[in-house]
């Protein structure tokens, strides 16, 4: 924390204290940054008043809240705005929208509100305390009632709570979620309420107990007089998408953003660029107002959905103001004028940094830098010990004259700019990959692969009475239109057929030996790509490679000045590299991760452990684009450290590549970052001891063999965009070594995704909007024959817009020349075909606006709507479609399926699963993707698994889960749940759980998530119990008949009699032993349970006691025959 002392005898800040002390309004001038925050911490001191600091921007917003805390320890709250017009039909962000109601109810000390903040309308604090449902503990509720006013709040009812808005009401439970950082869970006891707690949204799991609740309504008005009949759309009760554009009809009593902070100070940030940033919001408002008017969109809104500019400046007439203006205009009539200076660049020079600081003499020195161990070591040698330190900031340095202060950070020492300050959103949990992976992974229709009997067609669930007993069933169709029904808890069994895009599998025939052989064939061609995976990976073992040093300061430092946190898995990345590279033996590690998930920095790590090592690294990339974003990444980080990193590509002339190749080998260049140029003959290295490939499958083969060459000894990254599926990941364990990054980083935010028809003025606001915010956008237009046309018809709706043009039939010099200008923002709009859909990354790029999207797949819309939303930024995805009147059935499906591509949904999860497919191809080559077709993507890793054990010798444990078929009403409800989709979620987690205690931890969630469990729940647990207590011993199958329970058991008599010694009477005298006929393959002997006048809790005790029984035997004779041994 900064220690600045106030001055005692300063004019300047004397007459700053006794302003504010009379309360009059003023400007302040002479600023920068950092005295425009000090300022505000003393306004904050001085008048004991809360204030409110109005900012041009978000950014700027973000930038004085982290200041103020890094600077000051002060916290301060920004208000958030909602990224999208108040005239445009889409519904506002909940979770924004909460935290506005938060801070405007709470009223913190300090708010900083960017001014888009001050032009929304919000309720009177009346409105929420008269439609607000408060509820405790021992409060008798009627649940019809009050299923009733939470739609009338406009909450949705659905079967399980994830996002705000949302309820469900399961028997006794009733889930919520409002206006609060977590969602409510109330328990029922009869119509009383007896618990009330937080429940976490995504794990579902109860959080913190609470004595009362409050439900607030969901918009900022209710429908209690009902729906105009002139703004009701057809088919639709209630609150409708979009509804919010008609708020004036509803609630005619909306206030603005000071009237709920009356007693707050106005500190204005550059009053005139304020004001000017206010009207022209407001004009745009206004024109898009009547533009919709005009189109039709929508009818007239009885008055202003915004702050106008005039009501603002009449609202904000009785406040107290500070004006921070540098730029001063006219109108301002008492001004004070601070002393500052800002600071030169130093640009890393040592001595002239030495020099400065000598020559502040009597001035306080303080540093904020992320590098406090280098610059202590520089100063130090030079005899400079009285500084202060502190961590860095996002402000420039700057000398405070009246403070006697000086303060310096990082971009004056060593030119290094800093990074935009991110902010962290919520974001909706039902567009998070954890969900979508959740969500039914098993669709009617779909085929599916039995472990048993091979590949079929999922026919759906249903319940089946046999013998008086009910049971929920799976049916699978194979080959000749036989079906099996198979008990819903045996779901495990089953697992998606996985392929490869539209090619149908072949479908088994059940009974036979079709699908064995089927299975041993593969393994067969599985075997051979195995053995040859492990013998290179052994060969490389034995090798001796380069040992490099453990993590100096340096590296410490300039990891810490990453501006983000790393992810779980970046982290376990970053370290199973430094592992490798401080082993002996030469490093060769895969690291995959989509793209934007934070490879680059995996990489860069190393790079820099290689360098502190002495060694220089040469880092390989397929296309000049990709070599040219390396080389500003990674030349950026390590400015500070006087790392020489150059770049041989085309973009370099022949004369600069030639001084490259030439520092390569002197030794006077540490990285080096290139196309394939650096492939090519005639280069050498002094002393190479790292080698970074980026997707190292867009090689020719030529390269790649190329690539080998270098490979010999030094230590290798490979880094691949391609996602990998877990399951693969695993199987390849023991013999590839792989880091994998699945999480996105931190406050990534959902791209929201438009799908409607094409219109002029959408396109106009999507582009305007994105421009507004300094941004720019990718227009997706594949017909290269009307390209430029379509420019010109673009052009004319921004007139102001640079429009470029990239496809792929430019010669390759000017396509890298555009997109090269693009991401350095020399364009706002890249109007390009389908060339954007590989690795361009340009984080400034947020709105993607794709033509005719009805012409694409799946998985390429996800592609390409994946080059946006790389930043902190909200992004913006577009599809439209032309109406036409051939439009086919095929595409309204594909339409259908991009619109649940909206809340990623499963359209989302099947070009996910293509993608990862690609994968298989990309590490085992293309061969092998064949084989995987035939057996499905899930079977073929559990045998590559297999046989990597197996290679490596070790015992592979080949037994499945035992089968348990007995006859007893055993089913999970759909009312006790909530649904039949979350049924089939439950069944599959049950159907997983591979102990007790797992078993023991998901009933008591269901407890909490779902009131008490039915008989028929208890009675499906206990078959559960069975199958865990039964598969511990290595019973393959236990399946009731008309006469009794056969148990098909491992043991030869001989060991029964063992185990037969130790059983209890009462098991016994129910039990008779046979051994198994031959044709059977289910066991060696089968033992007959007689359950004639029992009931199913009889049947259950003496199964698990013999179970019990068995283990217990089994177990001693092994260790019996280990000591003999």
């Amino acid at each position: 924390m900064f220690n600045i002392v106030t001055p005692e005898n300063d004019e300047n800040y004397a007459l700053f204290e006794r302003y504010l002390a009379r309360s009059f309004s003023f400007a302040v001038t002479g600023l920068t940054t950092l005295l425009r925050l000090l300022l505000v911490t003393k306004i904050r001191k001085i008048t004991d008043k809360k204030v409110l600091l109005i900012t041009a921007t978000e950014q700027n917003a973000l930038k004085y809240q982290n200041d103020f805390f890094k600077a000051f320890g002060i916290k301060s709250e920004i208000l958030p705005f909602q990224n999208i017009s108040m005239y445009e039909s889409v519904s506002p962000n909940r979770y924004d929208y909460a935290e506005q109601v938060r801070i405007l109810t709470e009223k913190p000390d300090i708010v900083i509100a960017p001014v888009k903040a001050l032009l929304e309308k919000f309720p009177t604090e009346n409105f929420y305390k008269n439609n607000s449902i408060s509820l405790k503990t021992g409060d008798e509720i009627e649940v019809k009632e009050l299923a009733q006013k939470l739609i009338d709040l406009g909450y949705k009812r659905s079967t399980m709570v994830s996002d705000i808005g949302e309820f469900s009401i399961r028997g006794d439970i009733i889930d919520f979620y409002s206006l609060h950082k977590h969602p409510v869970r109330i328990e029922l006891w009869g119509d009383e309420i007896v618990d009330i707690r937080y429940f976490n949204n995504e794990t579902q799991k109860s959080i913190e107990k609470l004595k009362s609740a409050k439900i607030m309504p969901m918009y900022k008005f209710t429908l209690e007089n009902g729906i105009p009949d002139e703004i009701k759309p057809e088919d639709e009760d209630g609150y409708f998408e979009g509804i919010e554009v008609y708020q004036n009809y509803f609630n005619n009593n909306l206030v603005s953003v000071l009237d709920y902070l009356k007693d707050y100070i106005l500190v204005l940030d550059e009053t005139s660029e304020l004001y000017s940033k206010y009207e022209f919001t407001d004009k745009n408002f206004e024109e898009q107002l009547q533009e919709n008017l005009k189109l039709g969109l929508n009818i007239d809104l009885k008055g202003r959905n915004h702050i106008t500019f005039e009501d603002f400046i009449q609202k904000s007439a009785g406040f107290v103001k500070v004006g921070l203006n540098n730029f001063l205009d006219s109108e301002t009539e008492d001004i004070i004028e601070f002393n500052t200076q800002t600071v030169q660049n130093f640009g890393a020079k040592l001595d002239d940094i030495a020099n400065y600081i000598n020559s502040k003499q009597g001035y306080k020195i303080i540093i904020a830098t992320d590098y406090p161990e280098r610059v202590k070591e520089i100063l130090s040698e030079r005899n400079i010990f009285d500084v202060e330190y502190n961590e860095s900031i996002s402000s420039h340095g700057s000398v405070l004259e009246d403070f006697k202060t000086v303060i310096l950070t990082d971009r004056e020492l060593f030119n290094k700019r800093t990074k935009e300050i991110t902010s962290a959103k919520r974001s909706y949990y039902k567009e998070k990959p954890e969900y979508i992976e959740n969500i039914n992974d098993i669709k009617e229709g779909e085929y599916v692969v039995h472990s048993i009997h091979g590949v079929g067609i999922y026919k759906g669930l249903s319940q089946q009475e046999i013998d008086g007993q009910l049971k929920d069933y799976l049916t699978i169709e194979y080959a000749n239109k036989d079906r099996l029904h198979i008990p819903a808890e045996q779901i495990n069994l089953l697992v998606r057929y996985r392929g490869s895009g539209a090619l149908k599998p072949k479908l088994s025939r059940m009974g036979g030996k079709d699908w064995e052989n089927t299975k041993t064939r593969v393994k067969k061609e599985v075997e051979q790509v195995a053995y040859d995976l492990l013998r290179l990976y052994a060969k490389r073992k034995m090798q001796k490679g380069i040992q490099f040093s453990p993590d100096t300061t340096w590296q410490v430092e300039m990891e810490e000045a990453f501006e983000y946190t790393e992810t779980p898995d970046q982290m376990k990345a970053i370290n199973d590299v430094k592992a490798d590279m401080e082993s002996e033996q030469p490093m060769d590690r895969l690291i995959c991760g989509d793209v934007g998930f934070g490879k680059t920095e995996v990489a860069m790590r190393g790079i820099f452990k290689a360098v502190t090592s002495g060694k220089q690294v040469a880092v390989v990339v397929p296309t000049t684009i990709l070599a040219f974003q390396h080389y500003q990444t990674i030349s950026e980080r390590f400015k500070p450290f006087g790392v020489n990193v150059e770049l041989l590509s085309r973009f370099r002339s022949q004369k600069e590549q030639k001084e490259t190749v030439k520092h390569l080998a002197t030794g006077e260049c540490d990285v080096v970052i290139g196309t394939h140029r650096l492939l090519q003959e005639g280069i050498i290295f002094k002393d190479l001891g790292l080698l970074v490939i980026d997707e190292e499958h867009r090689f020719g083969v030529r390269h790649k063999e190329k690539l080998k060459q270098l490979r010999e000894n030094i230590d290798i990254i490979t880094m691949s965009a391609t996602p990998i599926p877990r399951t693969l990941y695993m199987s390849l364990s023991g013999i590839k070594d792989m880091s994998i990054i699945n999480t996105p980083p931190k406050n990534r935010l959902p791209i929201k995704t438009y799908v409607g028809e094409w219109n002029e003025n959408m396109v106009k606001n999507a582009i305007i909007h994105e421009l507004d915010r300094e941004g720019q956008v990718f227009y997706l237009y594949n017909r290269v024959e009307t390209i430029d046309e379509f420019r010109m018809q673009l052009q004319k709706l921004v007139p102001n817009a640079r429009i470029a043009i990239g496809h792929g039939q430019m010669d390759e010099k000017t396509l890298e020349k555009v997109i090269i200008d693009f991401a350095n923002h020399e364009y706002d709009v890249l109007l390009a075909t389908t060339i954007i859909e590989n690795g361009i990354d340009i984080p400034n790029a947020n709105t993607m606006i794709i033509h005719n999207a009805d012409k694409f797949g799946l998985a390429q819309l996800y592609q390409l709507r994946g080059r946006v939303g790389r930043s902190q930024r909200q992004a913006y995805c577009y599809c439209f479609y032309t109406k036409s009147k051939e439009i086919t059935r095929d595409a309204v499906q594909r339409l259908k399926a991009i619109k649940e591509f909206t809340t990623l949904g499963s359209g989302y999860q099947i070009a996910m699963r293509d993608v990862e497919i690609r994968g298989v191809g990309n590490i085992l080559g293309t061969k092998q993707h064949g084989h995987m077709v035939n057996v499905g993507f899930d079977t073929y890793c559990q045998l590559l698994e297999e046989t990597v054990q197996e290679l490596q010798g070790q015992i592979v444990d080949k037994s499945d889960p035992t089968i348990v078929d007995i006859n007893v009403t055993a089913f999970i409800p759909d009312d006790w749940v909530g649904s039949s989709e979350q049924k089939m979620i439950e069944y599959k987690r049950l159907a997983d759980v591979k102990s007790d205690i797992e078993l023991d931890y998901i009933t008591e969630e269901w407890k909490d998530r779902f009131a008490k469990p039915s008989e028929s729940v208890e009675n499906l647990i206990k078959l559960i119990k069975i199958r865990l207590a039964a598969t511990d011993v290595k019973i393959p199958l236990i399946r009731e008949t008309e006469d009794n329970i056969r148990i098909y058991t491992p043991f030869s008599q001989p060991e029964w009699k063992i185990i037969q010694r130790i059983l209890p009477s009462e098991i016994l005298k129910r039990i008779k032993f046979t051994i198994a006929p031959k044709s059977c393959t289910e066991g060696k002997s089968i033992l007959l349970l007689n359950n004639s006048y029992m009931n199913f809790n009889e049947i259950f005790n003496i199964l698990t006691d013999l179970f019990y029984y068995m283990f217990k035997t089994v177990n001693e004779y092994k260790i019996e025959k280990k000591e003999t041994l």
